[in-house]
């Protein structure tokens, strides 16, 4: 496994347990933190600032997907990126 693939594995790995921390907060099997959702903005930015600052509605699972999305674009760039340093 190259480098490249081991940053995209963590990276997707760091996404996925930032993510589940916001309904494992919001249902009580963490300890209840109103800034759970914090650690999840912080590993989808910029985009999640872009995306949550549409304020498309006042949905916390649309909120949620939008986040996830934010990660989603950036796992892309990453797999873009080593995609062109392997060329």
């Amino acid at each position: 496994m190259t480098i490249c693939k081991w940053c995209l594995a963590a990276y997707g790995l760091v996404a996925l347990l930032a993510l589940a921390a916001i309904p494992m907060s919001a249902m009580g099997w963490i300890t209840p933190d109103p800034l759970s959702a914090v650690p999840a903005i912080l590993v989808g930015a910029p985009w999640s600032f872009l995306l949550v600052s549409l304020d498309v509605a006042d949905s916390v699972s649309l909120n949620v997907l939008l986040v996830a999305l934010a990660m989603l674009i950036n796992g892309t760039v990453i797999f873009l990126l080593c995609r062109l340093i392997t060329r």
